[in-house]
């Protein structure tokens, strides 16, 4: 299956100038020159500690930061160099569920002004009847009656909230949703029904989703793949049976002996780490985990590590992963 996205060599660096706020300058490397694909139809799972660039990678993909550097490739087009007009037709392609689902919806406007504000901006509907039964029928397509179009986001509980972000993401017919942290904010029922919605709709509608999150459960039961993240660095992708049952880099490992489990005979043993977590203002040299790894080399804090596919549909950057 062809790629729908395809990211080449991304970088997106943030630039500090002394200030009262800063007392020095620096560039903070949120992402580091990263390589991925999204195929049609897939999830593609983005994981991290909080810091690690999850997020400016979703939102570097959307043109809503411009990369520093690097190619973004929606069906082989470089959108990274099209101007403001020419991306238009793309952003009715590509769409972002934020993680505050409050503060993504302009508490000004009844849900049904902000359910048509883009279809009134991309001149997809005739009239107010046609905008009316467009905005009724997103309102169903995620769970919820035509009525509460009248409504005002505080009148609405914190998950009815995101489906209407949801819905207002569905409304241009996009093919690539960027779901940053879609049900975090969210109570565990809800997030299990917010899920299960958001499958529901890949299958319906074609979707492919590029879903970040820190819970590695969550991750799992919605993903196809997993990219793991560590100061801007995507240090292990794989799929995710794969990814739960052979994982190879050190971080990951942790990160999945860190998963709470009902029998403690099932837990995984944690890794033990040293050290603090390393400022993304001075990331360590060579392999950025190596501060912290157990099993670090010399070679490790001298040679940064290639992202290498080991085996099937798995890679990794690591200069241990065939031990």
């Amino acid at each position: 299956m062809s790629s729908l996205l395809e990211v080449r060599d991304l970088k997106k660096y943030y630039y500090l100038g002394k200030g009262a706020a800063t007392k020095k300058s620096g560039v903070i490397r949120a992402v580091d020159g990263i390589n991925f694909a999204v195929k049609q139809c897939e999830t593609l799972g983005l994981v991290g500690e909080s810091g690690c660039g999850k997020s400016s990678v979703g939102r570097v993909i959307l043109r809503l930061l411009s990369a520093t550097a690097g190619e973004i490739l929606y069906e082989g087009q470089n959108i990274e160099q099209l101007s403001h007009h020419q991306l238009l037709p793309y952003r009715r392609k590509m769409q972002i569920i934020f993680q505050d689902h409050a503060g993504s919806l302009n508490p000004q406007l009844t849900i049904g002004d902000a359910l048509g504000e883009p279809l009134r901006i991309h001149r997809l509907i005739n009239g107010k009847k046609e905008l009316k039964a467009k905005v009724a029928h997103l309102l169903e397509l995620v769970g919820l009656c035509p009525e509460q179009m009248c409504r005002y986001p505080h009148e609405l509980s914190g998950g009815q909230r995101q489906r209407i972000a949801l819905a207002r993401a569905l409304a241009l017919n996009p093919r690539l949703i960027v779901c940053d942290e879609p049900v975090s904010a969210l109570d565990v029922s809800i997030q299990a029904q917010v899920i299960n919605l958001l499958m529901e709709l890949q299958q319906k509608c074609g979707l492919a989703y590029i879903f970040i999150a820190h819970d590695l459960r969550v991750v799992k039961h919605i993903s196809d793949r997993i990219a793991v993240m560590y100061l801007g660095k995507i240090v292990e992708l794989a799929g995710k049976e794969s990814l739960y049952s052979r994982a190879k880099h050190p971080y990951t490992q942790a990160l999945l002996a860190s998963i709470p489990r009902l029998a403690p005979a099932t837990q995984r043993r944690p890794l033990i780490f040293s050290g603090e977590p390393p400022s993304p203002l001075q990331p360590p040299s060579g392999c950025r985990f190596h501060s912290r790894c157990p099993y670090a080399l010399v070679r490790c804090a001298l040679e940064e590590p290639l992202l290498q596919t080991v085996d099937i549909d798995h890679a990794v950057a690591c200069h241990l992963a065939d031990r």
